[in-house]
């Protein structure tokens, strides 16, 4: 039986690696929205970077059978190679990664707080962006286990004014077929859609944002029927958390804390800043205001770190945080590689996020024999493209 990894993870702890070349990626590489599924590439021969020149040659993880023994005879060459892959991307931020039960890999750099002279590490929190969707669907599931939703709710029993809500249901945002326009503009950098920028304010409360986003949101005509086809909007993961909000009784962000993150001992997570949190660095002024309160909420606002994350991929793994019938509900691929917040690719469960200048992956498989976590506060860093780099070189151990 594989030990939990947060108690795999204190062994790693005390051999952090801090690099002292990292610095930004010379050639920022753009966010991708799904896990890639491109063909196997061939193992590299003398060179264990000679396949990593792009991330386009990456392999598709779920066609690749690890030899376990030989990564376990390997342990100080994988850690070469990923220490080359960061030091060559000159990637900033905290990695991580277990292969097995005999490989397990934590290194740090850059800087939560440069001038206080604050180092990233393991508990540094960062901003995860899309990852929160993972945590917005998982409390879905939870209230539809205590009896207190169905899947099949049409969403106008939690906003009866929307003019199209009745031919939406729970389980519609939940995979993102809804048809509701994103109030997040993916088209350009990240940024508020046209029409709900200026209503955004670092001065506004936090309930002044919330009702601004939701506003927009329900006055919005559909993209497309609802349930005829998927189309990828923050709108539904946004909602969501109102919908979690009216079914529980609570905040969304309480019902988070007290029946999620409390219960598996993540404290040092939430939506709230502390001074855990990593200052991000190179950030762009049309995405910040994703950052304000009410904004992000529940579809961008999650805050974490690397050990409070690897506690909630043993939470879901180990059915602690909801059943397992319902952890399958979860990952399963509805259409397009999406399942319930997250991306589905065989037996790997993936969320790739993104908010200002702070971006984070977390990409595991089922029986958490392969883990993948990564977050960075500077913008031209991006964590999808060191695993893609990661699993390149990964392919010489494979069956």
């Amino acid at each position: 039986m594989l030990r939990p990894l947060n108690i795999i993870l204190s062994g790693a702890l005390a051999a952090v690696m801090l690099l002292s070349g990292c610095g930004a990626e010379e050639s920022a590489q753009a966010q991708t929205t799904a896990p890639a599924t491109e063909a196997l590439t061939e193992a590299p021969t003398e060179d264990p970077f000679s396949n990593l020149a792009t991330a386009d040659s990456v392999i598709d993880e779920s066609k690749l059978k690890y030899d376990y023994l030989a990564i376990k005879q390997s342990v100080a060459e994988i850690e070469a190679a990923l220490n080359g892959i960061i030091e060559k991307r000159r990637f900033k931020g905290v990695v991580y990664s277990k292969l097995g039960n005999d490989f397990e890999y934590l290194n740090a750099c850059g800087f939560a707080d440069e001038s206080a002279h604050l180092k990233n590490s393991a508990n540094t929190c960062f901003y995860t962006g899309s990852v929160t969707k993972q945590i917005t669907a998982a409390a879905v599931l939870r209230l539809a286990e205590q009896k207190k939703l169905a899947l099949t709710d049409p969403i106008s029993k939690y906003f009866p004014d929307c003019a199209y809500a009745g031919k939406v249901t729970v389980k519609m945002l939940l995979t993102m077929t809804s048809g509701i326009p994103n109030y997040v503009d993916r088209d350009r950098i990240k940024a508020l859609a046209p029409g709900l920028a200026e209503k955004i304010s670092s001065n506004n409360s936090y309930e002044e944002n919330k009702q601004a986003v939701l506003g927009w949101i329900l006055s919005q005509a559909p993209r497309f029927e609802a349930g005829t086809q998927f189309g990828y909007s923050d709108s539904d993961y946004w909602l969501l958390g109102e919908v979690i909000s009216q079914a529980s009784g609570k905040s969304y962000e309480d019902y988070v804390r007290t029946e999620l993150l409390e219960p598996l001992g993540m404290t040092k997570s939430g939506f709230a800043m502390t001074d855990a949190l990593a200052r991000q660095y190179n950030g762009d002024s049309h995405s910040r205001p994703l950052l304000y309160g009410g904004v992000g909420y529940s579809s961008l606002g999650f805050i974490s770190n690397i050990t409070d994350l690897l506690r909630w991929t043993d939470g879901l793994t180990d059915f602690k945080v909801i059943s397992e019938t319902s952890f399958g509900e979860m990952i399963t691929d509805y259409g397009n590689g999406f399942g319930y917040g997250v991306w589905v690719n065989g037996d790997r469960v993936s969320s790739i996020g993104s908010v200002d200048a702070y971006s984070a992956k977390l990409s595991y498989s089922t029986d958490k024999s392969r883990v993948f976590a990564a977050f960075s506060n500077y913008d031209e860093c991006d964590p999808n493209f060191i695993h893609r780099l990661y699993l390149n070189y990964l392919s010489i151990f494979r069956n």
